[in-house]
């Protein structure tokens, strides 16, 4: 009964920020992201990842999404995925990001959510079969922006063919990631 009651309490304060909470709009941004991407068997050593991505808004919405907390850029991204021993990954993405804030001075609370393409340079990673070189990216992230300068966050980001190729092992990523706004 105590977990429902405090589950209820979480959704009345979350409804509550999103109707005072005004609007930000989406700036162009350079961000940096490290994570790790797990092994599909646990005795092996889980791959390092870094991300370089480039943000661009995209206003064609603004009209519409604004009034919701939400703004929409399109996120470019260069990936290295690192495996020891092994050969190493590279992977670029293009990915349409819807964003919702919550916006606090001097700092906003975000959520993001994007299903974009991507193209891997290597359709084996750690021990899985991608199946094919290019990819769908889905991508999930939380975090802060600070001073409407400063990004930090968290994401979590599949990678997989959805079953368009015979093998569909898909890769997780998980990382933090720091970006500058402008």
């Amino acid at each position: 009964m105590r977990t429902f009651f405090t589950s209820y309490t979480l959704v009345i304060k979350l409804i509550l920020l999103s109707l005072f909470s005004s609007p930000i709009y989406a700036k162009s941004g350079l961000e940096l992201a490290y994570g790790f991407a797990p092994a599909k068997n646990s005795h092996l050593r889980a791959g390092d990842t870094w991300r370089v991505s480039y943000s661009q808004p995209i206003n064609h919405f603004d009209d519409f999404l604004s009034q919701y907390n939400i703004n929409l850029r399109l996120e470019l991204s260069a990936q290295h995925w690192d495996e020891l021993g092994s050969t190493n990954n590279h992977v670029f993405s293009l990915n349409p990001m819807f964003q919702y804030q919550w916006h606090f001075e001097p700092m906003s609370v975000y959520l993001e959510l994007g299903i974009g393409a991507a193209y891997s340079h290597n359709t084996y990673y750690l021990d899985r079969n991608l199946g094919s070189n290019w990819l769908f990216e889905d991508k999930l992230g939380i975090g802060i922006i600070i001073n409407q300068h400063h990004r930090l966050g968290v994401s979590i980001a599949h990678y997989s063919n959805a079953d368009l190729a015979n093998h569909n092992d898909g890769v997780d990523s998980i990382s933090i990631h720091y970006g500058y706004l402008w």
